[in-house]
Parts: structure tokens; C-alpha cells; sequence
């Protein structure tokens, strides 16, 4: 559906320009008379074709008057020939701000609303159209715009909803996918858990057993070097002894070269005194049986 835009010439605000304010006996400022004939010339330009000279007369008649609602109603519409619609937008606002009476209201709302449907805005392009609406009730124009930015409104709520419940399936889609990845991970990760656990637990019994190993052999060891030492201390102390006994033979005078030896000497001395017991007991002995008596017999 084709929207309407409309577009009113200075002059008709001004009831055929300076003419109407001359009947009004009203002589504007200078700057208001340079900005108004700024406008006229760029609305001469529009009407040929011109639209970027009209441009430039529109700009030059809101630099002679800032306030000058027309100019910025009529930059606006330009704006919206050249498809910039958001600078139209900006312009328009302008101009139904200036605006002195319902009339240009009318017509500066219905032109905001083209724009910002133009923009793909419906909710800003009906509230536009409904301001407009409430300045002039009666415009066929503005009420048909009224219906095209509803049904635009419509139609992108609807698109609206497809994509958020597409978006929303394709989350689920999603939120399933992960729900299922993470149960696999969950999986994985748990095998891997327990195979983990599994050889920690191999490994602890391995160590387990090394720990026993090293401690018998520990054990063993210090068995082994306790026999050691045992056996050393038994060989030191026989060794100790052979060698007290060796020393006590070692301090004993050894006989020299035909000299007896002392056990020598301890049995001749025995010897001699059994022997001389005996003489002493013989001598005793023929004390008690007197003198032997010599016989007169000749033999």
C-alpha cells in the first residue's frame, strides 16, 4: 500500500506571501522577509525538479530565521524526496513545534508519519498520524496512512512472534542439545572418574606392596647387619681372648737357648724334692732300726 505525503508552498501559509501581509498591514522583520523569500525560491526549485537547489534555499532561509517553521516543514519534505528519513524526521518535529496553527500541525504530523514508516516504525508512525488526526479529523489521507502503519505494525508483531518462537524452538534445540552433550560429558567424565580411581587405587596397592617390600628388606637388612655385628662382636671377643691368653704367655719369661723353661724348672724342683724325701725317709728308717751289726763270721 502506497502512502501520501503532502506538501504545502510558503506562500499558502502566508496567503500568497507578502501580498496577504501587505493587505494585513503587517510589515515583517527583515530577517523574517529574507527568510520567507529564501523559501520561495527553494520551493520554485522543488516544483521544477531541483530538489538539492531547494535544499540549499530551504538551509539559507533557516540560517536568516531559526524560528521559521516553514522552512523547516519544507527542508523536511526535501529530505523525504531524497529518501534521508531520518533528518526528515528531525525536520518535521521541528516544524510541528513551530507551528502556529492546526493546520500546519496537521500537516508537519501526517508528513512525521510517512518518515518513520518509511523507517520501518509503525508505533512511532500511528502515533504520528494519530497527532495529526486530532489537528484535522476530517483528512481521508491521514486516517488511510492511519490503517497502513496498523497493518505494518501487525504484520512485524507477527513476524516478531514467528522469530521469537523461532529463536525460542532453536534454544530449546539447543538447551536439548547441551542437556544431552552435558549427559555424555557427564558420562565420560564419570568413566574417567572411576577409571581414574581404579588406577589410583592400583597404584596405592602398588605402593603398598613397595612399602612392604622396602620394609622387609629393611627389615632383612638390619637382620643381616645385626648377625654381622653379632658375629663380629663373637670373633672380636674370642679374638680378645686368645689374645689376653697370648699376652699372658707373651709376658711369661721365655726360656733362652739351653736355659728349662719355668714348668721345666717346677718339675725338676718336684722332682728333687721327691728324691730328697726319699733320702730323708731311708735315713729315718735306719735311725729306728740302730747300727747294723757285723758278723763274726767269715764268709
Amino acid at each position: 500500500m502506497k502512502t501520501t505525503i503532502k506538501y504545502l508552498i510558503a506562500a499558502l501559509f502566508f496567503c500568497n506571501g507578502l501580498v496577504c501581509l501587505a493587505q494585513k498591514k503587517k510589515e515583517l522583520p527583515k530577517h523574517e522577509k529574507e527568510a520567507l523569500q529564501f523559501v520561495f525560491d527553494g520551493n520554485d526549485k522543488l516544483l521544477k525538479g531541483n530538489v538539492l537547489e531547494g535544499e540549499k534555499s530551504y538551509r539559507k532561509a533557516i540560517a536568516k530565521d531559526p524560528n521559521s517553521g516553514k522552512a523547516k516543514y519544507n527542508l523536511g519534505y526535501s529530505y523525504y524526496k531524497t529518501k534521508s528519513f531520518q533528518e526528515a524526521v528531525q525536520r518535521n518535529k521541528q516544524a510541528a513545534a513551530l507551528a502556529k496553527n492546526k493546520a500546519e500541525k496537521h500537516i508537519a504530523y501526517h508528513n512525521l508519519g510517512n518518515s518513520y514508516l518509511q523507517m520501518q516504525k509503525p508505533d512511532e508512525a500511528i502515533e504520528a498520524y494519530k497527532n495529526a488526526l486530532r489537528n484535522n479529523p476530517m483528512d481521508d489521507e491521514t486516517r488511510y496512512n492511519l490503517a497502513v502503519a496498523k497493518q505494518a505494525k501487525k504484520q512485524q508483531d507477527q513476524q516478531n512472534k514467528d522469530q521469537n518462537k523461532d529463536q525460542k524452538n532453536s534454544k530449546d534445540n539447543k538447551d536439548g542439545k547441551d542437556k544431552e552433550d552435558k549427559k555424555d560429558q557427564d558420562k565420560k567424565d564419570e568413566n574417567e572418574n572411576k577409571d581414574n580411581k581404579d588406577k589410583k587405587e592400583d597404584e596405592n596397592k602398588k605402593d603398598e606392596a613397595d612399602k612392604d617390600k622396602d620394609k622387609k628388606d629393611e627389615d632383612k637388612d638390619a637382620d643381616e647387619k645385626d648377625k654381622e655385628d653379632k658375629d663380629a662382636k663373637d670373633k672380636k671377643d674370642k679374638d680378645g681372648d686368645k689374645g689376653d691368653e697370648k699376652e699372658e704367655k707373651e709376658k711369661q719369661p721365655r726360656p733362652g737357648k739351653g736355659k728349662l723353661s719355668p714348668d721345666q724348672v717346677k718339675s725338676l724342683l718336684e722332682a728333687m724334692e721327691n728324691q730328697e724325701k726319699k733320702v730323708q725317709d731311708k735315713i729315718n728308717a735306719q735311725k729306728v732300726r740302730g747300727p747294723k751289726v757285723k758278723s763274726d763270721k767269715d764268709w
